[in-house]
């Protein structure tokens, strides 16, 4: 049968599909999947998380998903793109939030990729952004959030640590700058921050933004407020901070403000830093202290920034809620830098 030289030239045209291993591999928990890429379109066929505790190694962790998958009848993928809570340098994992050490080519060859690629997590979750609709955004201030998020749009929240990356446009493309500006240093806005960072100085030392914009960082600062205030601390963890606070004890309820506070006066910062025109706040805290986002005093202190803080009030702040974005983001990041 003849084929159409114009329908022939058109499949040719088409990209190809590529099967893939995405992953989102955090200080807690993973998420890993099986998702089938064809240019900008995503199928995610498969989703299962794990307990990285429970995992000798990341290779071990992978071997469990494929394990798992086949014994489903699955099909599995031999590419892997994980986002991860690091950064890579040479062939291991920088990262202080992992239980384990990675290595590179020690991770493929154990878990039988025929590729692996490691990308820090919000980078992939950068990568997601520019294909959010506005209705998997939610702005803090109830407005609508716009079609299209204006870049550059900054991407941070706060999980085992604080993330952070931003999307620019490059000759009409997204690009993604990844940062690591949660080891930057906290800066402090109010006496009682001031306060409470000569609390955590004396503790830590250098005091980076994750020490407390980050879910271990809200125990900190659940602590050092129980010390200023004089008072005994009685949450371990920060569901029981998050906990406590809805119950409506005094002192989490304020350290959860103070939280949104000093995170809001770190957007701020990073808004100003990158020019960003919107910011996508993401991660695991985001869901859990929503409502106390939307109280006023993230976009306060945001805001509060001198000379431009008008600027910045007309910058979208929007919440993302949905636990395959990174991983909808390793693939975007393999289709727009795919070897070959």
């Amino acid at each position: 049968m003849a084929v159409d030289p114009a329908a022939r030239a058109e499949q040719q045209a088409m990209p190809q599909p590529v099967r893939l291993l995405v992953g989102d591999i955090g200080g807690t928990h993973a998420r890993l999947g099986v998702m089938d890429v064809a240019g900008a379109d995503r199928r995610l066929l498969a989703l299962r998380r794990y307990a990285c505790a429970d995992a000798a190694d990341l290779a071990a962790l992978l071997r469990r998903f494929q394990t798992d998958e086949a014994a489903a009848g699955a099909a599995t993928a031999t590419v892997a793109v994980l986002a991860i809570a690091g950064v890579v340098e040479g062939d291991q994992l920088l990262s202080r939030n992992l239980p384990w050490p990675v290595s590179l080519t020690a991770t493929r060859r154990d878990a039988g990729m025929s590729a692996l690629y490691l990308i820090n997590d919000f980078e992939a979750l950068a990568w997601a952004v520019p294909g959010l609709a506005a209705a998997q955004r939610r702005t803090l201030d109830g407005t609508d959030s716009p079609a299209a998020l204006p870049l550059p749009a900054l991407v941070l929240g706060p999980g085992t640590g604080l993330g952070a990356a931003v999307v620019v446009d490059v000759d009409g493309a997204p690009r993604v700058l990844p940062s690591e500006a949660g080891q930057a240093a906290l800066a402090p806005g109010t006496a009682l921050e001031i306060e409470l960072l000569r609390v955590l100085q004396a503790r830590f030392g250098h005091v980076a933004c994750e020490r407390v914009v980050s879910g271990p960082g809200l125990v900190n600062l659940y602590q050092a407020l129980a010390e200023v205030r004089g008072c005994a601390a009685q949450a371990k963890t920060p569901a029981d901070v998050v906990a406590a606070a809805h119950q409506g004890d005094a002192l989490a309820s304020e350290c959860v403000a103070l939280f949104c506070q000093w995170w809001g006066g770190v957007a701020g910062d990073l808004a100003l830093t990158f020019r960003a025109r919107a910011v996508c706040l993401a991660g695991g805290l985001t869901v859990h202290l929503g409502d106390a986002l939307r109280q006023g005093g993230f976009r306060q202190r945001f805001a509060d920034k001198g000379v431009l803080s008008e600027a910045l009030r007309q910058v979208p702040v929007c919440t993302v809620e949905d636990d395959t974005l990174a991983l909808v983001g390793a693939a975007a990041w393999y289709v727009a830098r795919r070897p070959g």
